[in-house]
């Protein structure tokens, strides 16, 4: 009995080394594998903050979520305007499998558990992109992409961030970029961790 534990043990590892190996998977066993805890004074949690560094307005959809739930698990669903060349506090999230500003899952998770469906939703700042608005912030077109977009961006726990890490998104204008906008990506790792 015991030879077949060693044995099924050995084939196990040799199979996710392989999986590893692998173009692609290496992200997905990491994200997967990755416990969805910190130290013990943030356990679970991940601090967000967002910097605009441009003149406009953005507002945009943001949250965590965990894709590899089919049941499907819940999304948390945070909504910002965020006024140009100013900075949030920190927010804290759950530590989930996955963190995104706007995105297709995202915004599908979103939809497919409801959660658009409360009394706070902003469906303006709803969307797959960060909308970026000159117009005055009472206007109907406060929170409506009149000067341009960014695309969403995602990030993975256990490849771009762990449990009780800082993530930090910073808005900028870029010709370059598709919309005119993109958004830079930094962490701040637990203290804990180094």
């Amino acid at each position: 009995m015991r030879r077949i534990d060693i044995a099924a043990r050995g084939a196990l590892a040799a199979a996710v080394g392989l999986l590893a190996g692998l173009s692609g998977c290496g992200e997905v066993w990491l994200n997967l594998t990755k416990e969805r805890t910190g130290d013990a004074t943030r356990q679970g949690t991940i601090a967000v903050v967002f910097i605009n560094n441009t003149p406009f307005r953005a507002s945009f959809s943001y949250g965590v979520w965990d894709a590899w739930d089919k049941t499907p698990g819940q999304a948390t669903l945070k909504q910002l305007r965020l006024e140009g060349n100013t900075t949030t506090a920190p927010t804290n999230l759950s530590c989930q499998r996955n963190f995104a500003i706007g995105t297709q899952d995202f915004v599908d998770r979103v939809i497919e558990t409801k959660g658009d469906q409360t009394a706070t939703f902003d469906p303006d700042a709803f969307g797959t992109v960060v909308n970026f608005s000159s117009a005055p912030a009472a206007s109907d077109a406060a929170a409506l992409p009149t000067e341009g977009t960014a695309l969403g961006v995602e990030k993975l726990l256990g490849v771009d961030y762990s449990c009780a890490d800082g993530l930090i998104f910073t808005f900028v204008q870029d010709p370059d970029a598709a919309g005119g906008f993109r958004i830079d990506f930094e962490v701040i790792l637990d203290q804990a961790q180094q």
